[in-house]
């Protein structure tokens, strides 16, 4: 055997060698790109990279692997469907921890932190309070002490509005994040639904507080006031994740839903008892407002219309979380 040979064949040894303890070069097959998005389970590196994985971590490690065609999404809905829960489950544990590190974000740049939750509901309950003792305007009779009407209305209001917000909101601030990440959108909007339910949180207390200091006496039906929060939060979280693929991508309708929820703060019964008769009773953020705090004094009337309300919110988030995940693929693709 002549030296060439020989140092061919150690060449070959020590490349076998090294590839073993070291890793090995490989390229990934390239993927299909398209409307839609499947997504399955495959042994190997991430597609369209170059990847050095080791012999035995290859072997051992799954990777999931993201598949774009331009088979549309509900060609085969019960495939489409199976893997949606699947994603919204899979998003818990993502959208807790970004929500721990936006709160602790939030905590740093903040000195009143969550005192800035209570302060709009009690300065205009202070300020209705004080244009009713003035005969500026009169409201009529309240079950309950004023100030504790006007705020118990806020706190209702208030979680409608960000349960409203929350995925418009949180889809802008992480726009970098669903366009060039694995991150499921359903975590991104899941950070602003439990800002929301925090915020509830902490004026539901204030609102107790305010309650045991005016000597309210309440009924049974008060445990069933977080009912009617949840509600109210549920139909303004429909409605955010109905409008948020438009308004991802014309900030027009940003601007319209402020304007559309000043007026709809007027024409619901947040600081005067709702009428018995009249337009307002169409209006289902008044129906459940109403209901909710109606239940603090013991009152059970209009519970079957709240029910059915909170049904019909309840299908529409359903709804519009299915048609944002149809739209979700051309949403990337515009705003990437």
């Amino acid at each position: 055997m002549n030296i060439r040979r020989m140092l061919q064949l150690g060449s070959s040894r020590l490349a076998a060698a090294s590839g073993a303890d070291h890793g090995n070069l490989r390229r990934s097959p390239p993927r299909e790109v398209g409307a839609g998005a499947r997504r399955r389970d495959r042994e190997g590196p991430a597609c369209g990279k170059l990847d050095f994985v080791g012999a035995h971590a290859y072997q051992q490690r799954r990777m999931t692997t993201f598949i774009y065609t331009a088979e549309p999404e509900l060609k085969r809905p019960r495939d489409f469907l199976g893997r949606s829960f699947r994603d919204l489950g899979a998003s818990a544990a993502p959208a807790w921890a970004l929500f721990l590190s936006s709160l602790r974000a939030e905590h740093r740049r903040s000195w009143f932190g969550y005192l800035w939750l209570i302060i709009p509901a009690v300065g205009l309950a202070t300020l209705c309070t004080f244009i009713l003792s003035q005969r500026v305007v009169a409201v009529g009779r309240t079950e309950l002490p004023y100030p504790v009407f006007v705020f118990s209305g806020m706190v209702l209001w208030q979680v409608f509005v960000d349960g409203l917000n929350a995925p418009l909101d949180q889809l802008k601030r992480s726009r970098q994040l669903i366009t060039r990440s694995v991150v499921s959108h359903e975590a991104v909007i899941g950070v602003g639904a439990l800002q929301a339910l925090l915020n509830a949180a902490v004026r539901l207390c204030a609102l107790a507080v305010l309650i045991l200091a005016f000597g309210v006496p309440v009924g049974w039906g008060a445990w069933l006031f977080p009912v009617g929060l949840l509600a109210m939060f549920v139909t303004g979280l429909a409605v955010g994740v109905a409008t948020a693929p438009l308004g991802l991508l014309y900030d027009d309708l940003g601007r319209g839903l402020f304007l559309a929820v000043s007026f709809l703060f007027f024409v619901t019964p947040v600081a005067y008892p709702l009428p018995e008769r009249g337009l307002f009773r169409l209006n289902p953020v008044a129906i459940l407002l109403d209901t909710s705090r109606d239940w603090l004094t013991g009152g059970s009337g209009g519970a079957a219309t709240f029910i059915a309300v909170s049904t019909v919110a309840l299908a529409a988030l359903v709804l519009a979380w299915l048609s944002y995940r149809i739209a979700r693929p051309h949403l990337v693709a515009r705003l990437g």
